[in-house]
């Protein structure tokens, strides 16, 4: 759940299964990472997911991050593809993009088509890759392997205790790893995952309304 914006997991599976579908037939011989370009919609999580399906990275890319580092981003990753949730306003990127229409028409005519799960991202290779700013300035890949996601992930939920449908809040906007902490958690557990902004954030008592 963002703002107004809510998807149920059935949603999430058939809308990522088609994405992974239509990403493998389009790039069946490629295993180069992918943007996708956003901040909180749930969308961005169908993204996430199609795209470790057909076997490619992701690498969450916020819309407040500046267009010259997006541009560093997309030339350091070696990413081929972008997809978006939302208007992409960097101008002359090195990738293509596939806009939030066209991610539509995706969605619908893949509909039902299951991917391999023999392409997926699996052991040591990469699950996503966080950008940093780095202490240069210049933006640095962190990449993190499904092995190492699954580790977190067990362990979150059994440290906390975490039980099915459970409700998780998430301030970090997705291209920050402390996101990942809400996420697959969630995921695993079938619970809820609720993004909140900044102002939301100012207004607690909004919270419990």
């Amino acid at each position: 759940v963002w703002r107004d914006a809510k998807i149920t997991y059935k949603q999430l599976k058939e809308d990522s299964d088609a994405l992974a579908h239509w990403i493998s037939s389009a790039y069946p011989d490629d295993r180069s990472p992918i943007m996708v370009y956003g901040h909180m919609q749930p969308e961005m999580i169908i993204n996430f997911l199609g795209c470790v399906k057909a076997g490619h990275a992701y690498i969450p890319v916020d819309l407040s991050i500046p267009a010259d580092r997006v541009q560093r981003i997309a030339e350091n990753s070696g990413a081929k593809l972008l997809l978006s949730g939302t208007e992409v306003t960097v101008t002359d990127l090195p990738v293509r993009i596939v806009s939030e229409d066209n991610l539509k028409d995706i969605f619908f005519t893949h509909k039902g088509n299951t991917p391999n799960p023999e392409h997926a991202v699996k052991g040591d290779e990469n699950f996503y890759i966080i950008y940093t700013s780095g202490s240069t300035g210049n933006p640095k890949g962190v990449q993190i392997t499904y092995n190492c996601l699954v580790s977190f992930t067990k362990w979150a939920v059994e440290d906390f205790n975490l039980q099915t449908g459970q409700v998780f809040l998430n301030q970090a906007p997705f291209s920050f790893d402390l996101s990942v902490m809400d996420i697959y958690p969630s995921l695993v557990t079938g619970g809820t995952l609720w993004a909140i902004d900044k102002d939301m954030i100012a207004r607690p008592k909004d919270l419990f309304a």
